[in-house]
């Protein structure tokens, strides 16, 4: 069934999950929770892309809901924009802010002193542990020893710091750096948690979609949710009934839309397949650009080669042609190469060049003829079609690295 078909349905209702693109601290690998920091180059590209991706499928949105960081924000400003629907209605709240990371913000996430001062396995137990929260934003001791990277950060928004409590922290250990944020701390600091365990950041998340974003859905009107890692699994969880265990194995790529169709109890209709451990419903918008990193994220075959289909499906009619396979296998394949090549010397590129060429064309030709009916003129191929015959078209798809 085609996306935009499914909001036209009374019955059916889509829901668009994105995390932000690629922040500052992404590519610097740093816990960054509540701190306020900005997309990277690579990442405002994500969110053009997603939009971009979003137009193609004929999707469309009647209320945008995102947090108050600016990487979310901005990804969703960017996503609706390359969309062409920088007009729907935008929401941002707090509720839908990352998990807080308490003290450990702003410190690189494989910071040796924390290892050497709290061993390795409390330091895993901090971020995978689904009810241990790190220690809070003003834990005195933790500071004194690793350093307040994250409170005397330029990103550490001062809205959502307690004066009384940061000074406190800091008078006790007079060794540190004075705040920069005592005269400008904000009043009302009701919403601003001090640090979270995934747990508390799913309670956090789930009763802002329970309270306000799933009654809009049920009232039939398309949402767009975009957010960061943690709350969008809090999301998942919540909507797939996703085990407490299994959730931490979720991971949520940056910058690809995840695609929810569910009906009037909000159940997704999507049923995913027998080996896909954990019941992640979802579906991914593919682009060339986006494929590779969602083939990295993305465990289940199944759910891969339906991502492929319906990137194939450029008429969004649940049918591809045999120009559709070749031309879409082409684009994945070229890219590909393209950022292979951008790895390598010019004159290594001119050496290999023919040749790729000559093993994308020859091997992508093979692997349409490993697919049942795919040269029978202008009828297509079906998604039914696709799955079913993935045990020959597992090799193929290996070979040109278009799954892993």
């Amino acid at each position: 069934m085609a996306l935009a078909a499914n909001l036209g349905s009374k019955s059916l209702h889509t829901v668009v999950m994105l995390r932000h693109g690629e922040s500052l601290w992404n590519m610097e690998n740093r816990f960054t929770g509540w701190c306020d920091v900005p997309l990277t180059e690579q990442g405002e590209a994500d969110a053009v892309d997603a939009g971009v991706l979003i137009g193609e499928r004929g999707l469309k949105f009647d209320v945008a809901f995102t947090s108050n960081l600016e990487r979310a924000w901005r990804t969703c400003a960017l996503t609706l924009a390359a969309a062409g629907q920088s007009g729907v209605e935008t929401i941002r709240s707090s509720m839908l802010n990352e998990r807080h990371y308490g003290a450990l913000q702003g410190h690189h996430k494989d910071c040796p002193k924390l290892v050497e001062v709290y061993g390795e396995k409390k330091v895993l137990e901090w971020r995978r542990s689904y009810h241990t929260a790190p220690p809070s934003l003003y834990d005195g001791e933790f500071l004194e020893k690793i350093g307040p990277a994250g409170l005397l950060s330029s990103a550490m928004n001062d809205k959502y710091i307690d004066a009384q409590q940061l000074n406190t922290a800091l008078n006790k250990y007079p060794s540190m750096t004075s705040s920069i944020f005592t005269a400008n701390a904000a009043n009302d600091r009701s919403i601003a948690p001090t640090t979270e365990s995934l747990q508390m950041c799913e309670q956090r998340a789930f009763g802002y979609w329970k309270e306000v974003i799933a009654p809009r859905v049920i009232a039939g009107e398309r949402v767009l949710i975009v957010a960061h890692a943690n709350t969008i699994r809090a999301l998942v969880k919540a909507v797939d009934k996703i085990d407490d265990h299994k959730i931490a194995h979720l991971k949520i790529p940056n910058g690809i839309p995840l695609v929810y169709t569910m009906d009037e109890t909000l159940t997704p209709t999507d049923v995913t397949d027998k080996n896909d451990e954990l019941g992640f419903h979802a579906r991914y918008l593919v682009s060339a650009r986006n494929h590779e990193k969602m083939m990295r994220y993305e465990s289940s075959v199944q759910k891969k080669m339906r991502s492929l289909f319906e990137y194939l499906d450029v008429n969004n009619d649940g049918k591809i042609t045999h120009q559709c396979l070749m031309n879409g296998l082409a684009r994945l394949r070229n890219n590909k190469t393209i950022n292979e090549q951008t790895n390598t010397t010019t004159t290594n590129v001119d050496r290999t060049d023919s040749a790729q060429t000559d093993l994308s064309e020859y091997s992508i030709e093979e692997l349409i003829r490993s697919v049942p009916h795919a040269t029978d003129g202008q009828e297509g191929i079906t998604l039914k079609a696709f799955l079913e015959a993935e045990a020959t078209l597992l090799p193929h798809l290996t070979n040109l690295k278009l799954l892993q």
